[in-house]
């Protein structure tokens, strides 16, 4: 019988990084002044020694993918099983599902209007949606833009000729290209912002950084150690049954979509809640949590079972190993096809992204601006793991609404940015026969969409409800 290696030594690969990530940040003062997270420098050792450069480490993109997909489950779903004791999280996460809206109209409109603007010019045979990869790759991640790019790629004219060539390295690239604008650029802005922060409360970078714990206490005040089994055990095993339950329901959800809709529409939104199963753990570690919760306030259950530090840590040791994996897993060898476009459509992408998060923070989290702004810029230009990155850069203990935002956000987002997914099909349709007028009614579709948005959220009423406690409540003091 034969065991197989290829995950445990995946992670160990990445336990190893990670470890000498801490040691040359240890060895490097700089580092820490600045503030670049443990993870992203291993993700980047990652990079280096992985196939696509020195060839050391046999790290394969989808294996990394694997890592990145179940951790992000047993993350989330591990920071949701916590006490909540913040106000206004269903209300913030609504803004923030409103804000990834307007952020996929305004990447999807930028990036379709500047094809367009190639294909008059320079590109004429560019592919008309090529400009939408931006919000797939940016604002969706890695897995997103490979599934569109696999699909268009495999798109066969009229004439014989596929849509687009080599549609999955273009999705990577676009996606590649995002990760580097949120650790590259992100972590410097993270810095200005902190120092401009510290600089209006009049302290100094160094007091704030001796003031960091490199660790928090394990373990929580309260709660009971007379169990059988460690404690530890008990919380992973709560999250294990989350994620049985979770397996189910998806399962459920699959067969109810592909019994009771149209094969084709089926065939679309039943991968998007596959890939997205990380929001689904954290819905129902927040269900599972109230209800432990409850039990042990009326002492239905003699001994708390819960444990905040316990599961604190075991979500940061996920975030670690995803945000590590989750750069360790890009392959610079994709830049190869369409690097002129690639380039001026993300680089202008980018600067947008930078322009349009700074207005709507500013405007809807006034008291957590810095913390919500890296995590939405990271979110929106990688993934959320390098969103998550960012915050833990600024908020080590997660203690902001910024963490649950960013999650429950992205469930918010699911029925606010499902109709731009069959926008997406209308200038394929456009291409196939012929019409290239649907390009540009494609432009106007987005920037009527945007303006719907923005509409139902920033009106008087929705505005004053959904910001009752972003605009006025005072930030937990770390």
């Amino acid at each position: 019988m034969s065991y197989p290696w290829d995950l445990v030594m995946d992670l160990g690969y990445i336990a190893v990084l990670l470890i000498v990530a801490w040691l040359i940040r240890k060895a490097l003062p700089f580092l820490k002044t600045f503030r670049v997270p443990d993870a992203i420098i291993a993700g980047i050792i990652g990079v280096i020694l992985g196939p696509s450069i020195l060839k050391i480490l046999p790290f394969q993109t989808d294996r990394m993918a694997a890592i990145v997909y179940h951790f992000s489950t047993i993350a989330f779903t591990a920071l949701a099983l916590r006490r909540e004791e913040q106000k206004g999280r269903t209300r913030t996460a609504i803004s923030t599902g409103f804000y990834n809206g307007v952020s996929y109209a305004i990447q999807g409109g930028l990036g379709l209007l500047i094809t367009l603007i190639l294909i008059k010019t320079i590109y004429p045979n560019l592919f008309p949606a090529f400009g939408l990869f931006l919000p797939f790759s940016f604002a969706q991640g890695p897995q997103m833009a490979g599934s569109m790019g696999t699909e268009w790629g495999n798109i066969v004219l009229p004439s014989g000729k596929k849509a687009l060539e080599f549609g999955t390295s273009v999705g990577f690239s676009f996606s590649t290209i995002g990760l580097f604008w949120a650790c590259f650029v992100g972590v410097p802005l993270m810095n200005w912002l902190i120092r401009r922060r510290l600089k209006k409360e009049g302290k100094k970078p160094r007091e704030v950084l001796k003031a960091t714990p490199e660790s928090v206490k394990v373990e929580e005040k309260g709660t009971t150690s007379d169990f059988s089994v460690d404690k530890m055990t008990i919380q992973v095993a709560i999250i294990l049954v989350i994620y049985v339950i979770l397996f189910f329901c998806l399962k459920g959800l699959t067969w109810v979509l592909s019994t009771y809709t149209p094969k084709d529409l089926a065939s679309t939104i039943v991968p998007i809640f596959w890939s997205i199963q990380f929001v689904f753990g954290a819905l129902i570690g927040t269900a599972v949590g109230k209800i432990i919760h409850t039990l042990e306030d009326r002492k239905i259950l003699k001994e708390r079972i819960s444990d905040d530090h316990l599961l604190q840590h075991l979500g940061g040791l996920a975030i670690d190993f995803m945000i590590a994996a989750s750069i360790a897993a890009i392959d610079i060898r994709v830049f190869q096809a369409y690097i002129v476009p690639i380039l001026l459509i993300t680089t202008l992408g980018g600067l947008a992204t930078i322009g349009y998060t700074w207005f709507l923070v500013k405007l809807v989290w006034p008291k957590t601006f810095v913390e919500h702004f890296v995590a939405f810029f990271g979110d929106q230009t990688g993934t959320l793991a390098s969103g998550m990155a960012l915050l833990r850069g600024v908020d080590p203990e997660f203690k902001t609404s910024a963490t649950s935002d960013l999650v429950y956000g992205s469930a918010m987002a699911l029925p606010i940015a499902a109709p731009l997914i069959f926008v997406a099909a209308i200038p394929i349709y456009g291409l196939k026969t012929g019409q290239p007028q649907y390009y540009w009614w494609t432009l106007l579709i987005l920037l009527g969409y945007l303006a719907l948005v923005l509409g139902l959220w920033l009106n008087p009423w929705s505005f004053k409800y959904l910001t009752k406690h972003s605009r006025v409540d005072k930030v937990e003091k770390k």
